[in-house]
């Protein structure tokens, strides 16, 4: 298959980059991820007015201005820590990163999960906390039989690269656009399978309305539509970053369905659910939250 030329350039930009960051041992990697995120935040200020108005948006007046502009900093740099783990433990020569703490005990929860309820599947929400890309890796290691739905990079060579990086070795990727996708969802789950899915993203169309960080979220229906179309539960997956180079996971649920109640009234309720421990944890240290998105979560529906 013939490329652009355009795409191969930025596809070997980014194996230059990334193959820098590979042989470097851990540690120099993160410092590494740590300049180029200082060069973002204080020099280009990439996104950075944005980041510290939604902020304020929530803590209002509570925080001082070094207080928010803190937040702003250490979001930014975890995202950029988050970026080289990726490049560090994919690629030829896959690692396992030191840290990870507490990791085995919520996988072994999961375990426990499957071995009392054989041929049941489950949601894993992962949202945009900590280093979340880990909580897609960790479950597959622990034998959790995973799958997730991805989206598509413009550039098919950069996207065929970064979803090696991204995800473990068997996990099963469905990209949006796949015939019969929802049928293939369902079916997967029904087979005893888990999917790994992020409940904090806007919908740019009416979706389901929950109230999240003060203010009305309008979020995609799917964690628990999914949910209460398979019959199966809603675990949320809390990843946590303490330091550089240690990491939790903190494992909530099982949230089931009701099938007593009206679809739509359950999908909120599970929705809402999950939004509500997610709010407590961000209230609790909001700089483990991903505050650069480019869709603010707490913006109306499009028109």
């Amino acid at each position: 298959m013939k490329h652009r030329p355009k795409h191969v350039v930025e596809y070997v930009l980014l194996r230059a980059v990334c193959g820098l960051i590979a042989r470097l041992p851990y540690r120099p990697a993160l410092a590494l991820a740590w300049g180029l995120a200082h060069l973002a935040f204080s020099v280009f200020r990439w996104r950075r007015r944005e980041a510290i108005r939604r902020i304020r948006q929530v803590f209002g007046e509570s925080l001082s201005p070094r207080q928010v502009r803190r937040i702003a900093w250490h979001s930014l740099r975890n995202t950029a820590f988050n970026l080289a783990e990726m490049i560090y433990m994919g690629g030829a020569r896959p690692r396992t990163l030191p840290g990870l703490d507490g990791l085995e005990t919520s996988i072994g929860r999961f375990r426990s999960y499957v071995s009392a309820h054989p041929g049941r599947g489950g949601i894993c929400a992962c949202p945009h906390t900590g280093n979340w890309e880990l909580a897609g890796l960790a479950a597959p290691a622990g034998g959790i039989d995973l799958f997730t739905i991805t989206g598509l990079q413009k550039n098919p060579l950069v996207n065929a690269y970064l979803q090696r990086l991204r995800h473990a070795p068997g996990l099963e990727l469905l990209p949006r656009g796949t015939p019969n996708l929802l049928r293939r969802v369902l079916a997967n789950l029904r087979a005893g399978k888990f999917l790994a899915i992020m409940p904090d993203l806007r919908s740019r169309q009416a979706g389901v309305p929950v109230r999240f960080l003060g203010a009305e979220a309008n979020l995609y229906p799917g964690t628990a539509q999914f949910a209460r179309q398979a019959n199966i539960p809603i675990f949320l997956a809390v990843m946590k970053r303490h330091g550089w180079t240690r990491h939790t996971l903190d494992l909530h649920g099982p949230f089931e369905p009701d099938p007593a109640l009206p679809k739509d009234d359950d999908i909120r309720r599970l929705t809402q659910t999950v939004m509500d421990i997610l709010d407590t944890e961000i209230r609790r240290d909001p700089a483990q939250w991903f505050w650069y998105n480019k869709r603010w979560i707490l913006d109306p529906p499009d028109a």
